[in-house]
């Protein structure tokens, strides 16, 4: 395969990455929310039960600090409270609060329905593939990056 192949491969899938990430982001504004408090309350709700401030910033690939400041805004708009995860006050659970439930309710909810609308115009079988297919890019890259980094470094 030719490097004008796998360039142009590179490029579509770049294009599609990023529309991906504006529709999310106009969804996210649709909702009242920046990006991260977003996703915050997105992965919350898919979850379906509590999460910690770490498990929020590992399961989004985010900072702690950009999480935290999030979280905090969140909670002092009445939309999640904080509550020490066994017993230890630096891992704290975020639980949704009553207002924070019917937010979402408005919100987040709603944009699942959008996903599942859009996801419903595949068949089971492109649904199943593209997940398939996306799953082994993300391998092969993660392998690829990994090495690059074990013998490389950028800017030296």
């Amino acid at each position: 395969m030719g490097q004008e192949v796998l360039d142009a491969f590179w490029k579509s899938n770049d294009r599609i990455y990023n529309e991906n990430t504006l529709l999310y982001h106009r969804l996210a504004r649709a909702c009242g929310l920046p990006d991260c408090a977003f996703w915050l309350l997105y992965t919350l709700r898919s979850e379906e039960a509590p999460l910690t401030q770490t498990q929020l910033s590992e399961q989004l690939s985010l900072p702690k600090q950009t999480v935290n400041s999030a979280l905090k805004k969140l909670v002092e708009e009445g939309v999640l409270r904080l509550e020490a995860a066994d017993g230890n006050l630096k891992n704290k659970r975020v639980c949704l609060t009553e207002a924070g439930e019917a937010f979402l309710r408005r919100t987040v909810d709603r944009v699942f329905g959008v996903e599942s609308a859009a996801a419903a115009r595949l068949t089971e079988e492109e649904r199943s593939a593209l997940v398939a297919l996306s799953q082994k890019l993300l391998d092969a890259f993660r392998a690829e990056t990994e090495a690059f980094l074990q013998t490389a470094a950028i800017g030296d």
